[in-house]
């Protein structure tokens, strides 16, 4: 898919007309014609609005490129570590105020929660 084709994508996916996207990032309705016809190519600053309008990369718009799995396991590695923190922390709440246990079962309790949190987002993250 070419640049033209994912302005035009974008802007049918939004249900939005030629003349909308133009007054939205201040450009004439026939610049984004000439963009979507290949006629022409927005220069830099109009293609910064354009991700910034539609939500996606420059890199998108340029050059297709999708978010890349790097980042995406950057999104699930601070999903996973913030389930083992509420895991850790419920086990630690639970172990501190029951007043039956000594310091060191409680550490071993949270440790307990640590690798449930560890277990349930390993599960979690396969399914994906």
């Amino acid at each position: 898919m070419k640049l033209s084709e994912r302005i035009q994508h974008l802007r049918k996916s939004r249900g939005m007309s030629q003349e909308e996207l133009a007054e939205k990032i201040g450009v004439s309705r026939q610049a984004v014609s000439k963009w979507e016809s290949e006629q022409s190519m927005p220069d830099s600053e109009k293609v910064i609005l354009l991700s910034d309008f539609f939500g996606v990369t420059t890199d998108y718009l340029l050059k297709g490129r999708e978010l890349e799995p790097q980042q995406e396991n950057k999104k699930g590695n601070k999903a996973s570590l913030g389930l083992v923190l509420v895991c850790a922390t419920l086990a630690g709440i639970w172990s501190l105020t029951a007043n039956r246990f000594r310091y060191d079962e409680c550490f071993l309790i949270i440790l307990a929660g640590v690798l449930v949190g560890l277990g349930l987002s390993w599960v979690l993250t396969k399914k994906r």
